[in-house]
């Protein structure tokens, strides 16, 4: 099941500020956790690719996964592997700056139900997301 959200970039902003706002991966995890309960590194190189261990508050209680956050030349890759009640789930995200736009592509995996949970989940907060991101490169 996939997904493609896009969002307008601000003429103020230009696409190596906010690449280098996607390259900071405590930047990232804060924008993409508005539940932040905590993280911890797990392994790699935080400046290249880097697996965190993320705890998050969800609207179904607290939950603790796997966060795998990859740098590319225009953008990140985001790796979500989870492992809730329902079944497992893997969320794997492309963020690329792609002229005035930022646009991210999802793949979600996992059972039927936990596939259309996602998905709606997905395409509710990820424009929250977008505007966090372009505000903090704004910053």
């Amino acid at each position: 099941m996939s997904s493609t959200i896009t969002t307008a970039i601000p003429s103020t902003i230009d696409a190596a500020t906010l690449i280098a706002t996607l390259h900071n991966h405590e930047t990232m995890i804060a924008a993409l956790c508005p539940g932040l309960i905590s993280y911890e590194f797990i392994s790699g190189d935080k400046s290249t690719e880097a697996t965190y261990s993320v705890t998050d508050k969800k609207p179904i209680g607290q939950t603790t996964y796997k966060l795998t956050l990859t740098n590319v030349p225009d953008g990140i890759n985001s790796l979500v592997n989870a492992k809730p009640p329902v079944g497992s789930l893997t969320i794997a995200a492309k963020w690329r700056v792609v002229g005035t736009q930022l646009v991210e592509e999802v793949e979600i995996e996992g059972n039927f139900m936990v596939k259309k949970m996602a998905k709606g989940n997905v395409e509710k907060t990820h424009p929250e997301q977008h505007t966090k991101l372009i505000e903090l490169a704004r910053a």
